[in-house]
């Protein structure tokens, strides 16, 4: 189960929290085709306050796809997956054009 560590500022929990509203409310049905089409089984995000007021985002996908899925997802012509990376660029202050993070690897 691959995961990543995202930053997120204070200032940005609102829009994440609407975006993360979107993804389980009105655009559901898109955010699970978007997770087949690319092999995710289960598609998790955790949000973790920190100590200086500023939050992590955990994300963490499972199934045949997550590896590659972030790299999938920048690199797609589809609509929804355009309106995903470019909230994912806004929320968490990411450069959709460069290189996506590598996912966390396992210590224990």
């Amino acid at each position: 189960m691959p995961g990543m560590a995202a930053p997120l500022s204070a200032e940005k929990l609102e829009a994440w929290e609407a975006w993360a509203g979107e993804l389980t409310g009105p655009r559901k049905a898109e955010f699970d085709d978007m997770n087949a089409r690319y092999g995710v089984t289960d598609h998790r995000a955790y949000l973790q306050p920190m100590p200086d007021g500023n939050y992590l985002v955990l994300v963490t996908t499972d199934g045949p796809g997550s590896e590659s899925f972030m790299a999938n997802v920048a690199t797609s012509d589809h609509e929804f997956d355009h309106w995903f990376m470019k909230t994912v660029a806004d929320v968490h202050g990411m450069d959709p054009s460069g290189p996506m993070p590598p996912m966390a690897a396992r210590r224990i």
